[in-house]
């Protein structure tokens, strides 16, 4: 591996989601990225294990929000603690990635910046790293902002597409495309079209980039961030918290995605296949679990009788189902979920609910 391009390695771990989709597991107080999802260790955990081999404990950088605190010392307590950089107040994924941007580019200008979500299952990490790997060579050597595009296997309506030129010929060996759109989540119809196409990725969510670059980017297309955070660069680490405290509740609060990467030409893709999923909601958990001979998923005390395609999720009362089919129960302490399969995608209009209704305790 080349010592001269990876010393400008740096992963950052985006974990100041909500996972709202998960509800009633995952919590505003203890979001999806702490939940142990198909292991023993949290999603946060798996995620900074899978970089390791790449960039080393000491080049992972953790960005999240200022109330989970406990929560990032007690899960990824390796971490340097000038390297958790905690926001005020979450303001989407344009201001994270900018704060800690700045943050690395008074480090190192030429930094790369490998930016992932911390809530995501890779099935083959190896390739996951090696793809990473020629991501960032081209984001260091070609000044291009590269996104992960991962091969559809059917018409989902619940990812994002990146649409590459129908008559592009990438490099051959590391297949990186040109970024014609970034399109947002389809209906059934059009993702259907989407993946007959052949052109159309899943968005992953995954960006790998230059800090001088993306903030160039930023610089152009939402220079109101760009100046707000300016002062990050050369800001000595015990003075952020303060900073950020004064600034932040005056970002813009934008994605990335709508914020630079649908306006840049410097836009490239880079097909991503090593058994990929956000794990978004619990249609997809159910996907990725081992079944048992009736097609259902259970975990905790349950019984059931006559059903099939279901996932039963108990948290210590017994579950039991008569005659149910392609249905997700999911107990916690406080609240049951009930819901078909294939709708799971809705549960955030619960959390919005429960918000509206001076529910938050529980949402």
């Amino acid at each position: 591996m080349d010592r001269t391009l990876t010393r400008h390695f740096k992963s950052v771990i985006m974990a100041g989601g909500s996972g709202t989709r998960f509800w009633p597991k995952s919590r505003r107080l203890f979001p999806k990225q702490f939940l142990k999802i198909l292991s023993d260790k949290s999603m946060l955990q798996m995620t900074i294990e899978r970089v390791l081999p790449l960039t080393p404990m000491e080049a992972v950088y953790i960005v999240g929000n200022r109330s989970h605190k406990a929560l990032f010392e007690q899960h990824a307590p390796k971490c340097d603690e000038r390297h958790l950089i905690l926001e005020p107040v979450g303001k989407n994924t344009a201001a994270c990635i900018a704060t800690i941007a700045f943050i690395l580019s008074g480090e190192d200008l030429e930094s790369v910046l490998f930016i992932l979500p911390a809530d995501h299952w890779i099935t083959h990490p190896e390739r996951f790293r090696d793809t990473l790997f020629q991501a960032g060579r081209a984001a260091y050597q070609e000044k291009g902002i590269v996104t992960l595009g991962v091969p559809p296997t059917f018409p989902s309506t619940g990812y994002g597409y990146i649409k590459i030129p129908s008559s592009d010929t990438a490099n051959s060996s590391v297949s990186i495309h040109p970024v014609e759109a970034f399109v947002e989540k389809p209906d059934a119809e059009t993702a259907r079209a989407y993946l007959a196409s052949g052109n159309f990725y899943w968005n992953s969510g995954i960006f790998v980039t230059r800090a001088d670059v993306i903030l160039n980017e930023i610089a152009t297309y939402l220079p109101e961030l760009h100046r707000l955070l300016s002062p990050l660069k050369t800001l000595a680490p015990e003075k952020r918290d303060d900073f950020m405290e004064s600034v932040y509740p005056a970002l813009p609060a934008i994605s990335i995605d709508y914020g630079v990467m649908e306006k840049t030409r410097r836009a490239m893709m880079i097909e991503a296949d090593f058994g990929w999923s956000d794990v978004g909601s619990w249609d997809a958990l159910y996907d990725l679990s081992p079944k048992d001979t009736q097609e259902n998923v259970t975990e905790g005390l349950t019984i059931l009788e006559d059903c099939r395609g279901c996932l039963i999720n108990s948290h210590g009362r017994l579950i039991a189902g008569v005659g149910l089919q392609d249905f997700i129960v999911v107990d916690s302490p406080d609240a049951t979920l009930i819901l078909p399969r294939g709708r799971s995608q809705d549960v955030r209009r619960i959390v919005e609910r429960l918000k509206e209704e001076g529910l938050e305790g529980i949402s």
